[in-house]
């Protein structure tokens, strides 16, 4: 999904909840990559005022979009976990 300021979001469904997560270059080295987070419920817009809850980031660079996303992916599924508990 291609939204309005260009990122490219990918979305998983995980225990019932959408998890989209887009690679972001960082702005002080464009060959290293962070990752956004922002949980929906299923069919809404993952819009920022849709979140159950979002996350920029780590503290780990990474060094492609592909390594961004799949960190991300990984913090989405335990910050769905966290929601569920």
């Amino acid at each position: 999904m291609r939204t309005r300021d260009g990122q490219d979001w990918q979305t998983d469904f995980y225990k019932g909840m959408e998890v989209h997560v887009t690679a972001l270059p960082h702005a002080n080295d464009p060959q290293r990559w962070d990752y956004s987070v922002r949980i929906a419920q299923p069919a809404e817009d993952a819009g920022t005022a849709s979140d159950l809850t979002a996350s920029a980031g780590d503290d780990a660079d990474y060094p492609t979009p592909e390594a961004a996303v799949a960190a991300g992916f990984e913090k989405g599924y335990a910050m769905v976990d966290r929601l569920l508990s």
